[in-house]
């Protein structure tokens, strides 16, 4: 069994995945733990896929999973996830938006906790290249309202680098149903629904040009998600 898993979801990235796999097999080949990556493709039509299976022939560890259709991160995230061995499994985004070296800050905390996650907005100076305004303006709003209504005191249920026990991960993610932008926040409202502690880790986070991963299918569609984990956490429906 890999000490770490890390799994990243990945829908037409033949323009940042290589790179991020070539930063990721630098900084794991200086480690003394064993590991593996699994690369999730969420039905890619461009060249993700064959470009992936070429690093694995230099990338011990490296596997990539395909999937013909199109799940939905929140869809192949939870495929990934399940199908590692890691003691410990992280998902993070393809394009390299929170470097692998910031795992080093949220390692620590799995003596005590189950569910790390990173967050953009813990500390100042988290962010090193910043959104455009408006989806500044989103993204906060959005939390003001997550904080609200579900997850009070988690300053960013977005961050795209979560670290999960084995545990954890059996114990969550078959419950969770959500494949768009919410997903992330159902992943934390079972977690904290099921018995495992947040704890939440600052770490440096930097703005991607543009995102290809079908994340987020518009605002309308993640309140209409949102009011749906609200509605289910509150009737104890992830117990």
């Amino acid at each position: 069994m890999p000490y770490l898993s890390i799994i990243i979801p990945a829908y037409n990235e033949s323009h940042r995945l290589p790179e991020t796999l070539v930063l990721l097999k630098d900084y794991l080949a200086k480690q003394s733990y064993d590991y593996e990556v699994l690369v999730v493709d969420d039905g890619s039509t461009d060249d993700t896929v064959e470009l992936a299976g070429k690093a694995a022939k230099r990338f011990p560890g490296l596997r990539v999973i395909r999937n013909a259709q199109n799940k939905g991160k929140g869809g192949v995230v939870k495929q990934g996830m399940l199908e590692a061995k890691g003691e410990l499994r992280l998902f993070m985004d393809a394009d390299y938006s929170t470097p692998i070296d910031q795992i080093e800050k949220l390692l620590p905390q799995t003596k005590k906790y189950d569910v790390v996650i990173g967050s953009r907005y813990l500390e100042p100076g988290s962010i090193k290249v910043r959104q455009p305004l408006r989806r500044r303006i989103i993204s906060r709003t959005c939390n003001v309202v997550i904080q609200a209504l579900i997850l009070p005191g988690i300053k960013d249920t977005q961050c795209g680098f979560k670290l999960f026990s084995a545990g954890a991960t059996e114990k969550i993610f078959p419950k969770l149903t959500m494949s768009g932008w919410a997903f992330d926040i159902e992943l934390l409202a079972i977690a904290k629904q099921t018995g495992n502690p947040i704890k939440e880790v600052a770490v440096d986070w930097f703005d991607s040009k543009w995102s290809s991963l079908r994340a987020t299918r518009g605002i309308g569609t993640f309140l209409s998600d949102l009011a749906t984990i609200v509605r289910r956490y509150r009737s104890q429906a992830y117990r």
